[in-house]
């Protein structure tokens, strides 16, 4: 672990000082925990944040959970959805709804190419998802959904460096239950979820859970030939069998399907222009700055407006998903056994019309075919003084991945090296290359060629397949020591083994949009450049993390507690969309990069377990942060830089009576990339990561009261995020302003307890607000935004039994 800085050192003496003086402070008015409260008070919540059921009040990590009935209330559907009751918690779609990743703490991947993997993990029953598309599935039948805020790379490994959502679903019981949930709203909206389980014979439980989705386009395409886009079109299915073996062991296996078949790939676009090197800004309403029209980008198109397009092609996403989870757990004589083994199966397939004009310009797609295989044996064991968790982890991810585009705007093959293509050449050192056009027409530099070969009909375009394994091997421990009633320590530490191969390729091609069989013409790279070969490459690392944490119980409902915790995320590679861009290949690799976290903080419950207060402070020091840049010439590549994040979180929730909830949380991080070069040409500065707001909060309130012999509950809960910036670039063309948004709800329960009827307005002030956007000036003058959800009037019936 690396030593203490003095700046981070005076930071955490200053604010454990703080921390411990507001606990005391508190002590006197509070009581002995209890499980639950049974009228107007908190339940307890248990967690699995330390691979074991703990009380979330007992473990000194800033942690949200929040159950599947809260989920519900909250009117989460999707994974993604967690970001509207956790603060410091951002969501990215670097290809809208085909990618996801969360940002926790500003620390974030929002790269679109699909074998980079989030510093914010995701887990699913115990089990890592690699790929960004992982997270785009529906939850249903979700037990809880924890949070974790910090680097979690002892227990959970190399790419917890931010933090991570853990997703947990129901378990089989032997008793039977079930429920059937409908949805219902504008834009033909029908979502149905439901779930059946019991015992299924003698020591042998089951239960069976599924969800289908489905509601209108957002978008509408009011020119070109392209269909009306972003619509829901998805199910998921995922069934539990749980044997009860002799000797205290089960055996529980899951399995899982998931499709998602979309209209996709649908920006928002606003007018840019370029005005010093690296520098874009918006194009005033009244400038004709192309030469096109007033406000006008390059392609003669104004700004689009709120979920309007002008597509030339349907874009899509095709999504598959299946998975089997087996998990053994034993007791060994006090010390617990378990062993969880995974295989996951993931198919993506997308597609967009990113110049989002009525020609083929630029046209982006990429998709990936992955395997991904991993095993878990862990023993814990311990008593109320000593607790120990010890195990090894192994995960191979075999992925075959392809990305490209369609259109002239950036294309070279050697057919059209010549100088009847009046196009221009590359800069320096690389050979006079013709680009931009195969057939061009009109005025150089032609952001309008879309005219096909007038002998073949044919259009441009070039595809880049690559191949990316990855086996890694871990093993790990933590000790967690009570030395007295008030003092505790907690040790641990992780060793991994990573290693990478990689193969990258790429090809320019024709392609006939009026042929049956999809018929394609393979051309030839162009000669003379440093990607005219096939990149292939191998790395292996050995990555350390650990933790070394003091707890303080100063009574036994306030904690205090201070740490340092280093947590890594693995070294990789870049996948060029533009090769011809390169000029050297060492560009394409980039190192681990290692966090090393200062972390105070506190958990209390006062009035007799009615109110809960937690909160937390932390300095992360970054070494080699793999920050994501896009030069001027819109090529994505991860360069390392060192960053330093400072930040504070506070959460609470006050339940005076059984009638009344209340529940607030609110985070600040201010974050800074140091001395980058965000577009590539030789300007260094420092920077605010992408999605990272400098404020976030989130709200709830509700209130429920007796109709007759039934109930009604209403709820008021919303979300605000400060301004941010979606790229490491903080340029104002993919600067999203800060907003809110808030929602209203209706339950009611007549007095059988098994009915459900409400209604919600989600999105109440029809807020319009961007979640991801790039800056595609160099294209043709434009910035795109991918807007979040629209008011939305839904409506639900539940019944469970």
């Amino acid at each position: 672990m690396q030593p203490v800085s003095p700046g981070a050192f005076r930071f955490y003496l200053a604010i454990l000082a703080v921390v411990a003086l507001a606990a005391l402070a508190g002590a006197p008015t509070a009581r002995a925990q209890q499980p639950a409260a049974t009228s107007g008070g908190l339940e307890e919540v248990i967690v699995t944040a330390q691979k074991r059921e703990q009380n979330l009040q007992e473990i000194g990590i800033s942690l949200s959970a929040v159950s599947g009935s809260d989920l519900t209330d909250l009117g989460v559907v999707n994974a993604t959805d967690i970001t509207k009751s956790m603060p410091a918690v951002v969501l990215t779609q670097p290809n809208g709804p085909s990618s996801f990743s969360l940002a926790i703490r500003g620390v974030v991947q929002n790269d679109f190419a699909d074998h980079q993997e989030s510093p914010a993990a995701i887990y699913v029953d115990d089990v890592y998802v690699s790929q960004m598309i992982g997270l785009a599935f529906s939850t249903f039948d979700i037990d809880r959904v924890e949070v974790l805020r910090g680097p979690q790379g002892t227990l959970f490994g190399r790419n917890a460096t931010g933090g991570l959502a853990h997703f947990i679903s129901r378990r089989p019981t032997d008793e039977t239950s079930g429920y059937m949930d409908v949805t219902f709203g504008q834009r033909n909206l029908l979502r149905v979820e439901g779930a059946f389980g019991g015992a299924l014979a003698d020591g042998i439980d089951a239960r069976i859970a599924f969800q289908t989705n489905h509601y209108d386009p957002l978008f509408k395409n009011v020119f070109g030939p392209a269909s009306d886009a972003e619509n829901g079109n998805d199910w998921g299915l995922r069934g539990q069998l749980l044997f009860k073996l002799p000797d205290s062991s089960q055996l529980l296996l899951v399995g899982r399907l998931s499709r998602t078949d979309v209209h996709a790939g649908s920006w928002e676009t606003l007018t840019t222009k370029n005005i010093a090197p690296g520098i874009d800004v918006f194009v005033a309403p009244n400038e004709d700055f192309y030469g096109t029209c007033a406000g006008c980008n390059a392609s003669g198109l104004p700004n689009s407006g709120p979920f309007v397009i002008r597509d030339s092609i349907s874009g899509f996403t095709k999504l598959k998903g299946g998975g089997l989870t087996a998990k053994y757990t034993r007791d060994l004589s006090g010390t617990a056994l378990t062993v969880i083994g995974d295989y996951t199966s993931l198919r993506k397939d997308y597609q967009e019309d990113s110049d989002a004009s009525p020609v083929t310009l630029f046209q982006f797609f990429n998709g990936s075919k992955v395997n991904q295989e991993s095993v878990e044996a862990r023993l814990n064991g311990g008593d109320k003084k000593l607790n120990w968790t010890a195990g090894v982890y192994g995960l191979r991810i075999d992925g075959d991945y392809y990305e490209g585009w369609l259109g002239p705007t950036f294309f070279s093959a050697e057919e059209f090296d010549n100088s009847a293509n009046p196009n221009g050449c590359l800069p320096p050192p690389a050979q006079c290359v013709y680009l931009a056009g195969a057939w061009p027409t009109g005025t150089p530099p032609h952001w309008n060629d879309h005219v096909a070969d007038p002998a073949t009909g044919a259009y441009p375009a070039t595809r880049s397949p690559y191949e990316l394994k990855t086996t890694s091997y871990a093993g790990f421990g933590q000790v967690e020591y009570r030395f007295s009633d008030l003092i505790g320590l907690t040790l641990g530490a992780r060793i991994t083994e990573d290693k990478k191969d990689y193969h990258f390729t790429w090809f320019p091609y024709e392609y006939f949009p009026l042929s049956t069989t999809g018929q394609t013409v393979r051309l030839t790279r162009v000669a003379g450049l440093p990607l005219s070969t096939d990149y292939a490459n191998s790395r292996s690392d050995t990555l350390y993390t650990g933790k070394a944490q003091v707890d303080f119980h100063l009574t036994s409902d306030v904690l205090a507690y201070a740490g340092v915790n280093r947590g890594v995320k693995g070294g990789g590679y870049t996948a060029p969309l533009f090769p011809i861009s390169i000029t050297d290949k060492t560009t394409l690799t980039f190192r681990p990069e290692k966090l090393t976290s200062y972390e105070v903080g506190f958990k209390s419950e006062y009035l007799d377990h009615r109110l809960r207060l937690n909160g937390a402070a932390y300095y992360y020091d970054y070494k080699d942060y793999q920050a994501l840049i896009y030069t001027v010439s819109l090529e994505q590549l991860i360069v390392n830089a060192d960053a330093r994040h400072v930040g504070a979180e506070l959460e609470g929730e006050w339940a005076p009576t059984a009638a009344w909830r209340f529940g607030a949380g609110v985070a600040y991080v201010d974050a800074v990339v140091k001395d980058v070069d965000t577009r590539g040409n030789g300007v260094h500065a420092d920077y605010t990561p992408g999605n990272a707001p400098r404020w976030s909060a989130n709200a709830l309130a509700r209130y429920t009261f007796a109709i007759g012999s039934g109930h009604l509950a209403l709820q008021v809960d919303g979300n605000y995020l400060s301004r941010f910036w979606f790229n490491l670039s903080d340029l104002p063309v993919v600067e999203q302003s800060a907003f809110g948004v808030a929602n209203v709800r209706a339950n009611y329960t007549p007095p059988s307890g098994k009915l459900e009827i409400g209604v919600s307005v989600e999105n109440l002030a029809d807020k319009h607000y961007g979640t991801m956007g790039f800056d595609n000036t160099s294209i043709n003058g434009l910035a795109q935004v991918y807007p979040g959800m629209p008011r939305w009037f839904k409506a639900h019936i539940n019944y469970h039994f």
